[in-house]
């Protein structure tokens, strides 16, 4: 074994580089400590995953004050963490129930989104120009001759939308909802960071800076992953809406015992802060859905 790091040329060397953390090991070696050193890495990352995970759910916020107290080396990094259960939350979800979220069969009338499903609203055929878009019982309204209120650039916005955004997602709604799933986990880990500016505007006395605000959001959003699988597989399951409904009040439950234990407010405070910051988030989400499905209807 070399006196010095290979990596950084150390000379502080044991077990591991104390100036850059490689472990001290001879790459030239028996087979046999060859594969324990590599199981040895296996089974300490999965049972710090573990341990991260019990310690999420066990004691929900206890994860995030101890990040906060700088407890770290025992749990997983909460962006590592958020990474690996959303990456497996939305390929279980992709796999097992593709039309959870955006419906485009007309299979799963509980989707909160759905395409080419339900009774048509729009009639789409192609008059005398490339598009025009009535609603199906009032062809006058559609066209705007008998309102005055009705103005030109809106009805153009309106055709341009339904031309460009709805119409493809209606022609092709199978590839819409593969490109839909290919692009919500990283649309939903784009909304984490308003999670944390909405924590940091209403909790900015007990904590004002953000980096702490977005442990807090990466490790809620992780454990509501979790809960929200485990409501669609419980769905799926019975046929009943009843676990996804479980599902939510324990996220709804979950919020409020991290946000009494990580930042230590009363139980009223707490209550409001939380009734706020989960109507301001559930616009932002809107938002974020609505330009992401925007984004797939201009790209299917």
């Amino acid at each position: 074994m070399s006196e010095r790091c290979p990596n950084c040329g150390s000379a502080q060397v044991e077990q591991y580089c104390a100036a850059c953390g490689q472990r001290a090991a001879e790459l030239r070696t028996p087979v046999g400590a060859f594969l324990r050193e590599a199981l040895d890495d296996v089974f300490s990352f999965d049972s710090r995953i573990w341990r991260t995970l019990i310690a999420l759910f066990r004691r929900p916020g206890s994860l995030t004050a101890d990040y906060w107290q700088g407890r770290r080396a025992r749990f997983v990094t909460p962006l590592r963490l958020y990474l690996i259960v959303s990456f497996a939350t939305f390929l279980l979800l992709a796999v097992v129930a593709p039309n959870a979220i955006l419906d485009a069969t007309g299979t799963n009338p509980w989707a909160p989104l759905r395409i080419g499903s339900g009774p048509a609203t729009f009639d789409l055929a192609d008059r005398a120009g490339p598009f025009a878009v009535s609603v199906t019982e009032d062809d006058d309204a559609a066209s705007g001759e008998d309102d005055p209120d009705v103005v030109g650039p809106a009805l153009d916005a309106a055709d341009w939308f339904m031309a460009h955004v709805v119409r493809p997602a209606l022609e092709a709604p199978e590839r819409a909802q593969r490109l839909f799933h290919q692009r919500l986990q990283w649309a939903v880990f784009a909304l984490v960071p308003f999670f944390a500016l909405w924590l940091r505007l209403l909790f900015r006395r007990r904590e004002r800076f953000f980096v702490p605000h977005l442990v807090f959001a990466l490790h809620f959003h992780t454990l509501a992953f979790v809960l929200l699988v485990a409501g669609v597989a419980g769905t799926l399951m019975l046929g009943t809406q009843i676990p996804s409904l479980i599902a939510y009040l324990a996220v709804f439950a979950m919020l409020f015992l991290s946000l009494r234990r990580v930042y230590g407010e009363g139980v009223l405070k707490t209550l409001v802060k939380q009734i706020a910051l989960m109507t301001v988030h559930a616009v932002t989400v809107l938002f974020g859905l609505a330009g992401l499905l925007m984004v797939t209807g201009l790209t299917a």
